[in-house]
């Protein structure tokens, strides 16, 4: 049996500093599964990365439509003058820094493609696949096209999170370049299509996890197929993109941060028969997937040590949308076996406990994503969060304390919402004013999220493709197209006004904690220290203004015993020689000081230790 060639490619915009995780599984399962196959993946965004340079590349790369107009430019040529209004409002929306030269960009990168990719030997391929994640849809449509024209005998097939479902039959059925869509995880699809090809049979199960035309030019298949166990998957292999990688003198002093998945999947996430039963209303990040799997934490560790190992680096990014929270604990306490000096980021549901926090910290988890989204528990049980304003502090608190930083969002403008969410967000911003602050998101509408699945029970009355598309597609294409980014009619106005004052005390929050923690060299703002039998606890102003409160002994100890969030039944049972009169007297006022948050029966303490370490060290012990 003869060798089968494979290309694997993944166009800009995904961050020039990280591998693709989608090649590197794909590539070491068929490694594994089908030795016959030979696979070279194929990173074109390291070239544009080189081109641009890492910063300008990245600072495109981490906005959706910047970067998506960066090849709709060349992909519409009849919308340009508009495309570059686009990238204009959408650049001032964040910084009132020069927007980036779209038309010098756009002229560089199709030059740099025309000079490096478009005249490879694309037909010497049996298959060529394009990874289509965020922000890849206009560079994968451009570089499909251009491959197509200069080969067209050549088989394309597409996959990932932006062909799932409707997503990849609308691509297959108005996109003749393409030939193929994998709707769901790609392991096993991609493994069967390849068996098609090589015995030249391109039509079979229905179930394969493919999207084909038949005979009859009609569109077949659909359903997802996904391995029943992670556990199977090899270890990811990078090795392509460390070899081109090393071809860019400009990223030559990178060290990347290496993708690792330890689940697929969002347990939160349940689906029962034609219905979601459970979910962040507003999310789909899980279109591709169904149900939850997790690895095992050993095989996890024995990965990441491998990969340190082989790639020389010891910083990880966790792909996954939410840990395995039963397995958290076991998880660290692998990786920490391990003893290598990891540095790792990863997303947090905020149910995360604070000894939890603490092991991962241990551990080298440094940055963290907390799906926070709201200080309102009347809002976060509108969007099916399952957590609460307090959790969400206590989180935050938790990270400031160990030095963790949280990348975390509060969404603004939630279809539906309403004045007394507004008014108790405003509230409870006053209590975490000392602590990292939150990124402020619009609500966006997703492609089949639970909003977009049931608008009538969120005053939305029509949705259609984001106007933004428009603009980006030729117009065959964006009016035919169903794309991940919805737009709709409803209260979006209404919601504008109603949370600009959030939105206003957000960037005051924010300019105020940078500058704050500048002045006090990186001490945090609310902290204490203990005295054994009292507390000094301090809050820092601007310039040498500080406000310094003193507990003593019972006071003290509820003080600390309330680190962590307690009813009002654990601290009168704790302080049973307290009475309830006085301690809720003492309670009210340290919420009056905001030194303590209480939310119905639950307090906590919002001061953190000056002593991190001792944290730490505690834990162990």
């Amino acid at each position: 049996m003869g060798t089968f060639r494979l290309a694997l490619i993944s166009m800009p915009w995904p961050l020039a500093n990280r591998p693709s995780i989608q090649l590197a599984t794909l590539k070491s399962f068929l490694e594994e599964k089908a030795p016959e196959v030979e696979t070279d993946c194929h990173h074109p965004y390291l070239q544009v990365g080189n081109l641009l340079g890492i910063q300008a590349y990245n600072n495109i790369a981490e906005r959706t439509w910047v970067a998506e107009a960066m090849y709709g430019y060349l992909l519409n040529p009849k919308r340009r003058t508009e495309i570059l209004e686009l990238v204009r409002t959408e650049h001032a929306s964040r910084t009132k820094k020069t927007p980036p030269d779209l038309k010098t960009i756009a002229s560089d990168i199709h030059r740099l493609h025309q000079d490096h990719h478009f005249d490879l030997e694309w037909s010497s391929y049996d298959l060529v696949g394009f990874s289509i994640c965020l922000s890849q849809l206009t560079s994968s449509l451009y570089m499909i096209r251009q491959i197509r024209a200069r080969h067209p005998k050549c088989r394309i097939v597409v996959g990932g999170s932006s062909c799932a479902g409707e997503l990849g039959y609308s691509l297959l059925a108005n996109l003749p370049e393409i030939d193929f869509v994998v709707s769901g995880e790609g392991e096993l699809p991609l493994l069967e299509l390849i068996n098609r090809i090589k015995n030249n049979q391109l039509e079979g199960d229905e179930s394969s996890g493919l999207l084909w035309r038949d005979a009859q030019g009609n569109i077949r298949g659909g359903e997802l197929k996904q391995l029943p166990d992670l556990n199977d998957l090899p270890v990811p292999e990078y090795r392509d993109y460390f070899h081109e990688l090393s071809r860019q003198p400009r990223l030559a002093s990178l060290i990347p941060s290496l993708p690792m998945e330890t689940s697929r999947g969002c347990w939160w996430h349940r689906v029962k028969t034609g219905s979601v039963e459970r979910a962040c209303k507003f999310c789909n990040l899980n279109l591709q997937w169904r149900g939850y799997r997790s690895k095992e934490p050993r095989q996890v560790a024995r990965e990441m040590e491998e990969l340190a190992a082989r790639h020389a680096s010891l910083k990880f990014f966790f792909v996954d949308n939410i840990l395995d929270n039963n397995k958290l604990p076991e998880l660290f306490r692998c990786i920490n076996n391990v003893e290598r000096d990891f540095e790792i980021f990863t997303e947090l549901r905020a149910s995360a406990s604070r000894s939890d926090l603490i092991q991962m910290r241990r551990t080298g988890v440094t940055q963290v994503q907390v799906g926070i989204e709201a200080l309102s528990t009347r809002l976060l049980r509108k969007i099916n969060k399952g957590t609460t304003a307090i959790q969400n502090i206590e989180i935050m608190k938790h990270c400031e304390e160990l030095g963790i930083k949280h990348l975390s969002n509060l969404m603004l403008g939630f279809p539906g919402s309403d004045e007394e969410d507004v008014a108790e967000t405003l509230n409870n911003l006053r209590f975490v004013l000392p602590l990292q602050p939150l990124r402020k998101v619009r609500f966006w509408l997703g492609q089949n999220s639970p909003v977009a699945l049931h608008p009538e029970k969120h005053g939305i009355r029509r949705i259609t493709n984001h106007p933004h598309y428009q603009i980006l597609l030729p117009d065959s294409l964006a009016n035919s197209l169903c794309l991940m980014v919805k737009n709709y009619v409803g209260d979006r106005t209404k919601q504008k006004k109603l949370w600009r004052p959030v939105a206003r005390e957000i960037e005051r929050w924010q300019q105020s904690y940078a500058s704050l923690r500048r002045q006090h060299f990186q001490t945090p703002l609310l902290s204490y220290r203990d005295g054994g039998d009292f507390l000094l606890i301090r809050r820092r102003g601007e310039g040498s203004e500080m406000e310094t409160f003193r507990l003593r002994e019972t006071s003290r100890a509820i003080y600390r015993f309330c680190e962590t969030r307690r009813t009002l039944g654990e601290i009168r049972r704790k302080f049973s020689r307290f009475s309830s009169d006085r301690l809720q007297t003492f309670i009210a006022h340290m919420v009056g000081k905001r030194l303590m948050f209480q939310e119905g029966r639950h307090v906590l303490s919002l001061a953190v230790s000056e002593e991190p370490h001792k944290v730490l060290c505690d834990a162990e012990k």
